[in-house]
């Protein structure tokens, strides 16, 4: 079995929200650990993002639930409705990637 960190899943960064998000992503760490060597569910991330890493906004959809959560102080979670609303900002205003 293949260790997941060496991975092209884990290399190309595509999951880090995901995968460093501690209880949103339990199930899909769950999952992996199912398919691939694993450090257990709760692994350590290989370069070192702590948990909690959002990573960086694609578009203000992004910001303004990282504005939200912020204020709330993560009290308030995201329904249907936010994560709707954070991709069609995120589609509507999108932010330069790479400059």
């Amino acid at each position: 079995m293949d260790k997941f960190t060496k991975s092209d899943h884990c290399r190309s960064h595509a999951h880090c929200r995901t995968c460093r998000d501690r209880e949103g992503g339990h199930r899909w760490r769950e999952q992996i650990a199912a398919h691939f060597e694993t450090d257990g569910v709760d692994w350590p991330c290989p370069d070192g993002l702590p948990w909690g890493y959002e990573g960086k906004s694609k578009g203000l959809g992004d910001t303004v639930a990282k504005v939200i959560k912020k204020v709330t102080r993560g009290r308030v979670k995201p329904c249907g409705g936010c994560r709707k609303r954070q991709r069609r900002l995120n589609r509507l205003v999108p932010y330069r990637q790479g400059v």
